[in-house]
């Protein structure tokens, strides 16, 4: 049994009949203990343990590197219930910024004062998307850290999170801008998909994975059932859509100009395949993409993105005031002239695919600021 023999000690430690000095202390209900020979040192011992426990550090089990529970902690935890794409995507955030300064450290050994100079950093010079996906990454694995035993606590629950940039707002192009944009890109094999973007405000996924069975003339309508993915060393292949949003019917006027475009690229296609014949090899399972390259093969959106920014640096030596277009700007494009004739709110978020109405409210709220700033202008005119 442990006696105070000097009540001068410091709290938490008491001296033994052996003459071994006991540290001792209680948290969370878990009780942590160890023995010294000299006083100095179970002051030291007590207080790195209490720091260790208190900041997440302590762990009974062995230690193990931050990569090796990184590679786990995805494979067994997040495999199977995050699609291919996004588990791709936390790879290459992961590989990218956290692995060189985290990886080769015990897990046990990361202090919230280095995550948080870390995440803090990442806040001010990384885009909001990367600066986010970091923070869940490194919150979420200590958190089933923590869960496994592998440390007491998340060293994440002692930062703080970082105020991360403010995201760049997609701009829509103006009316006229965005007719010269399609003027100047019916040169570009791609210029269907770019009509197909304006008319639908479809995303690059969508249309570089929609098939022929998604659309239906007879009853005027598209189906939006999958995206088209990438992902380094397995190839492209179709998923379906993130969210229950995504999948939607996109109303579709018999005669209309999206059904005609549609109708007289399907000539197109078939004519090209006749002509190509044994060279026409697409995909197995894509043998119905609607739009393909001359030998069947769904397009690389990174191959659309470099067409887009050729034809937007075109137009500016042309003397054409053109920040950008991007395949998202032609959705944003399409989303600001139907919110400018009036289409009622929820049926845009159902036509665009919108997961919450208040992402639908945020274009509205965009374009009725400069509605309101064009006819303030227009009354100061002639005030």
């Amino acid at each position: 049994m442990a006696k105070q023999k000097d009540k001068g000690l410091p709290t938490g430690i008491t001296l033994r009949k052996d003459g071994r000095y006991m540290w001792r202390f209680k948290y969370s209900g878990v009780t942590y203990s160890g023995y010294s020979r000299k006083l100095p040192d179970a002051k030291k011992a007590l207080r790195d343990k209490r720091y260790e426990v208190e900041h997440g550090l302590y762990s009974k089990e062995k230690a193990i590197l931050f990569d090796a529970w990184f590679v786990e902690w995805l494979d067994v935890y997040k495999k199977a219930d995050c699609k291919e794409s996004t588990i791709n995507l936390y790879k290459n955030v992961y590989n990218r910024y956290i692995k060189k300064i985290f990886g080769k450290k015990q897990v046990k050994n990361l202090r919230a004062d280095m995550i948080q100079k870390f995440i803090n950093k990442a806040a001010t010079e990384r885009s909001k998307t990367v600066a986010s996906t970091i923070n869940f990454l490194l919150y979420d694995s200590l958190r089933q850290a923590a869960r496994n035993g592998i440390i007491s606590k998340n060293p994440m629950e002692n930062t703080t999170p970082p105020k991360f940039k403010d995201s760049k707002k997609g701009k829509a192009l103006s009316a006229d801008i965005e007719k010269q944009f399609l003027e100047a890109a019916k040169e570009s094999y791609y210029y269907p998909l770019y009509r197909m973007a304006s008319l639908t405000g479809m995303r690059i996924g969508e249309v570089l994975g929609l098939q022929w069975q998604d659309v239906d003339f007879e009853h005027g309508e598209i189906h939006i059932t999958h995206t088209l993915c990438y992902v380094p060393g397995k190839g492209q292949y179709l998923d379906t859509p993130k969210s229950k949003a995504s999948r939607r019917i996109i109303p579709m006027e018999k005669g209309s100009e999206l059904y005609v475009l549609l109708k007289e690229w399907r000539s197109k296609q078939r004519l090209q395949k006749f002509k190509t014949g044994k060279y026409w090899q697409p995909l197995e399972g894509m043998e119905n993409i609607v739009f393909t390259s001359n030998h069947g093969t769904p397009h690389f959106d990174m191959n659309v993105r470099t067409d887009q920014r050729k034809i937007v640096a075109d137009m500016k030596e042309a003397g054409i005031k053109i920040d950008t277009c991007t395949f998202h700007t032609l959705r944003h494009c399409f989303a600001t002239r139907c919110i400018e004739n009036g289409m009622d709110p929820k049926v845009l978020q159902a036509i665009l695919g919108h997961s919450t109405f208040a992402m639908t409210m945020d274009l509205y709220c965009d374009v009725m600021e400069d509605t309101k700033r064009k006819e303030l202008n227009k009354i100061m005119a002639v005030l």
